[in-house]
């Protein structure tokens, strides 16, 4: 496998097909105020009848629950977006693939067709994460209160071997979500396929984690330093108009956060299903499809 190609041509996709940033932004982060209550907050606060504490706490409460409920609202919404961007992603990566040039609506409804399957198989995944939790932290913390020199000592194992579970229902799940959208199989049947992919192309996949590891890296450093430059000047504004430098800073933060994530998502995401394809074509770890 021509691992370099496979880099050079996922930062070709993520650059020329830029509406894949927007399911790219969802892949990444998928992932209040209230300014007139300082009145009543210390009337209440100075009011000792049990009254004043019911209707201090009705005033708290009026406060904390649109918040919590937007909070769900939106996370449900990121949840929602998120799962149609990893169907829509790798839906257009195989198409460029294939040699056409599909479109964002392409992407977008071929996510939609295939939500409820790619949220199963994501919910199966977080399933087996926690699961893993139980099973290996479980009895470490148990061995950590019957014995804290063993549970330690225990550690050396408990430890590397959570490691290697998550890992492994990492990428099993990123098999499993190509398995799906490529292949066109069900929750389970995915979920099967991401593993099989996965033992069939073991030193393969080991080698595409290590440069995505790289690759992360990278675009970690460059991210940290492209970022410094953006804020200097906005350091030198705050220090002659304080509200302005930070409103424009943080105006500009945001866009320049949003757009990063999103090319970044776009090209490992590119990566990982062009990896995926590739090995779909060599024949020991050929996948039934």
């Amino acid at each position: 496998m021509d691992y370099g190609g496979l880099v050079k041509r996922a930062l070709d996709i993520m650059w020329k097909f830029k509406y894949l940033w927007i399911f790219g932004f969802f892949l990444e982060f998928g992932s209040g105020g209230g300014g007139g209550m300082g009145s009543w907050s210390d009337g209440f606060d100075r009011c000792k009848l049990p009254v004043c504490d019911f209707f201090g706490r009705i005033s708290l409460m009026s406060i904390l629950i649109p918040l919590i409920l937007i909070a769900l609202v939106v996370f449900v919404l990121f949840v929602i977006l998120y799962v149609i961007s990893q169907g829509g992603l790798i839906h257009c990566v195989s198409r460029i693939e294939s040699g056409d040039k599909p479109a964002l609506r392409d992407g977008w409804n071929a996510g939609v067709a295939n939500f409820w399957r790619v949220l199963g198989i994501a919910v199966l995944m977080i399933i087996c994460f926690f699961a893993a939790i139980l099973l290996i932290l479980g009895p470490f913390v148990l061995l950590i209160i019957a014995n804290k020199i063993v549970g330690i000592l225990s550690a050396v194992v408990f430890i590397p071997l959570f490691f290697v579970l998550v890992v492994v229902i990492s990428l099993i799940s990123l098999y499993a979500y190509r398995v799906c959208i490529i292949g066109g199989k069900g929750v389970f049947d995915s979920i099967a396929g991401g593993w099989e992919m996965l033992t069939g192309n073991l030193g393969k996949t080991l080698v595409v984690a290590l440069i995505s590891i790289g690759s992360t890296i990278v675009y970690m450093i460059g991210f940290l330093i492209v970022g410094l430059f953006l804020a200097l000047p906005f350091i030198v504004l705050g220090a002659i108009n304080l509200f302005l430098g930070i409103a424009l800073g943080v105006i500009v933060g945001l866009i320049y956060i949003a757009v990063a994530s999103g090319a970044w998502g776009a090209y490992i995401d590119s990566f990982w299903t062009l990896a995926f394809l590739e090995m779909k074509k060599s024949k020991p770890g050929e996948t039934k499809m």
